[in-house]
């Protein structure tokens, strides 16, 4: 018996090491073949998963966007336990609806101040390396929360691309008290003049809600709502859309939910 012990430190480190492995494989590049309903435009979308997130938060749906004629996958931006940007993937910075994938090595954190670097910094790393000027973003639960603060703390950066869409998935904006904001609300509030720097950008909350109550099992609706108060008498272009029945976890994974990203995204809009 004894014996058998002594080989379990060694299970379970292969055990995690396999899982950490697979879970960063994110899907290679994949091209689109396009579609006459939708816009097809050079400004790619990233893709921000939450707390815990990983490669498969949204492999699925990346598959699925590509083989509808939807958009293109072209890169994966991988942040490093040491804070190193990492690209996978050949991109001339143009392609029709381009998407690129975020993933975080460090996914397990104590809060989201990290992730709202991480997310500044590859913006940046954009803009510098493929000259991208505007860009759309998919982000779900803290992957949202740290591009809203992204947007709000940075996006009057000079040396940062400018939002055209942000499609939130789930998000808590304040993680207060609804009498009482949390200190990364009330930042939110004091450095809301940045949004004039983009103008004109469209911002889509989108929130389930789990019959007979208010949340989506993990984030209670009015923390997700109350980015109103931020974005209000803004430019921004801001509609909210609940999902009645869908819980956490599917707002990024059920088939429903990619239609209305891929709707909110890139289908043309009538005149």
């Amino acid at each position: 018996m004894d014996n058998k012990w002594r080989w379990l430190p060694v299970a379970l480190g292969g055990g995690w090491f396999s899982y950490h492995w697979l879970s960063r494989r994110a899907v290679q590049s994949l091209p689109t073949a396009g579609r006459r309903d939708c816009q097809s435009t050079p400004t790619p979308t990233l893709f921000i998963p939450g707390w815990g997130g990983n490669a498969w938060t949204y492999n699925g749906m990346l598959r699925w966007f590509a083989r509808q004629g939807y958009a293109a996958k072209v890169l994966t931006v991988r942040v490093d336990y040491r804070n190193h940007l990492h690209f996978q993937g050949a991109w001339t910075g143009q392609a029709d609806n381009p998407t690129i994938q975020v993933l975080f090595d460090r996914n397990l954190t104590f809060d989201y101040r990290q992730q709202t670097r991480w997310v500044t910094q590859i913006l940046r790393a954009l803009h510098r390396r493929y000259g991208v000027t505007s860009y759309n973003a998919v982000a779900h639960s803290w992957g949202g929360s740290a591009m809203v603060q992204s947007l709000v703390q940075d996006g009057a950066d000079p040396s940062l691309p400018r939002l055209r869409r942000l499609v939130l998935l789930g998000t808590p904006v304040n993680e207060g008290q609804a009498n009482q904001p949390d200190p990364a609300y009330q930042r939110l509030l004091t450095l809301r003049q940045n949004l004039w720097a983009n103008a004109g950008a469209e911002i889509h909350n989108v929130y389930g809600r789990l019959a007979g109550h208010a949340t989506d099992g993990q984030v209670p609706v009015w923390q997700a709502t109350a980015l109103r108060g931020v974005v209000a008498q803004s430019p921004i272009h801001y509609t909210e859309h609940p999902i009645p029945g869908l819980g956490h976890g599917r707002l990024h994974s059920a088939r429903k939910m990619w239609q209305l990203i891929a709707q909110l995204l890139w289908l043309k809009k009538d005149d």
